[in-house]
């Protein structure tokens, strides 16, 4: 197994990030057991539609192909972006063939915000059956679950989902009917994010019905993904599950069995100390958010984000920052901000004074290591790839 390259001018990085894997390693401790996928056969390796010429993995988020057939009628739309940071399809109703607002009225209203993007999508909950397709559009794999089909598109900067929760007291943009939207949320713990409807039963990856056009059978299906830069596993077997390296997660939530928080991780950024929090790998964006207890400690300028435009922190280049996930042997994620590594995001944007810290790595960090979800069990897992 092959380690992660560590920038040049970072040797002080790399004695951090080698102490704090020493730490995280002595908590875990001798009695470690990785989880066990021996007794499941079943998957299905789902390939993103292929890169665009000249562009490397994750320049651009991945796609892939589906067909929805739902009571609102049947749609092929084109690539649909797979994004790890929401939970959820999304699709336009204009899209639609058999969509009218009486039909629609059937179905509860529901939303999603993408906090990155400060875009909230108000609609209606469609049971639908999601085929994942082949270039040829025959049919890899099917789930059934809901659907947000949207009417409304708020550009929504204050968005307080506490206190009006699918509304937008003062959008700066609104777009009634909007085409042309085509999502795939896939990600885990995200109800805390201001997408308290993004719950497990609603991520099509969880819950397939049937591969190759079998129905699956429970008993040798264990649910969860992997995630890497030609495509996506469903299903976790002994055969794609290979080379990993496990962390627990924690407590689940109250949204069924496969309700899981988010993946545990230090960071250390510029020069302050490691600090413990959360870690989002997020397949949607190209940037970084980091959110450290003492942000103005930092080395920082203003640059626009990438995402929605606005006037933003960003760390200022030559600063480092080191994300250790303690799993079993640790994984280390490090870079040097302005120095090109291919593992970088193009921003890492400063969140606001936080007491546990978070970073959403963004999508580049998927150009170093394969993502495991373990949704039965509650497992993250890290496997290192070639530079």
């Amino acid at each position: 197994m092959r380690p992660i390259r560590i920038p040049q001018g970072a040797a002080a990085l790399l004695l951090a990030s080698t102490t704090l894997a020493t730490q995280a390693c002595s908590q875990a401790g001798p009695d470690f057991q990785p989880p066990d996928f021996q007794t499941y056969d079943q998957g299905r390796f789902i390939p993103f539609t292929p890169w665009a010429a000249g562009q490397a993995p994750f320049d651009g988020p991945p796609t892939v192909s589906l067909r929805l057939d739902g009571p609102l009628g049947a749609y092929a739309p084109p690539p649909v972006v797979m994004d790890t940071g929401s939970t959820g399809v999304v699709i336009s109703a204009a899209d639609l063939p058999g969509w009218s607002p009486d039909k629609a009225k059937a179905y509860p209203r529901g939303w999603e915000f993408l906090s990155s993007s400060k875009r909230l999508w108000v609609g209606h909950w469609v049971p639908t059956s999601v085929a994942f397709v082949d270039a040829g559009g025959a049919e890899l794999a099917r789930a059934q679950v809901p659907i947000l089909v949207v009417d409304i598109e708020h550009k929504c900067p204050g968005y307080d989902v506490k206190t009006s929760p699918g509304t937008c007291a003062a959008p700066k943009a609104t777009i009634n009917m909007p085409k042309g939207i085509a999502y795939m949320g896939v990600g885990f713990g995200r109800e805390g994010n201001g997408q308290t409807q993004g719950t497990p039963q609603k991520n099509p990856l969880l819950n397939l019905a049937a591969i190759d056009g079998r129905p699956i059978a429970p008993g040798t299906y264990r649910r969860g993904y992997v995630v890497t830069r030609d495509g996506v596993h469903v299903g976790l077997t002994p055969a794609n599950t290979g080379g990993f390296r496990f962390v627990k997660l924690g407590q689940q939530g109250p949204n069924g069995a496969m309700d899981w928080p988010q993946a545990p991780m230090q960071v250390a950024a510029g020069g302050l100390p490691a600090q413990p929090g959360a870690l989002l790998i997020d397949t949607g964006i190209p940037t970084m958010y980091l959110g450290v207890a003492d942000p103005a400690a930092l080395q920082t300028r203003t640059q626009t984000n990438a995402n929605d435009k606005a006037q933003s922190t960003v760390l200022a280049d030559g600063q480092t920052v080191t994300i250790t996930v303690p799993t079993q042997p640790v994984t280390t994620l490090a870079f040097t901000t302005g120095q090109g590594d291919a593992v970088a995001p193009t921003q890492v944007l400063v969140n606001s004074p936080m007491p546990t810290a978070f970073v959403n790595t963004g999508r580049h960090a998927l150009r170093r290591v394969d993502v495991l979800f373990d949704a039965d069990g509650g497992w993250f897992g890290l496997r290192p790839t070639a530079p």
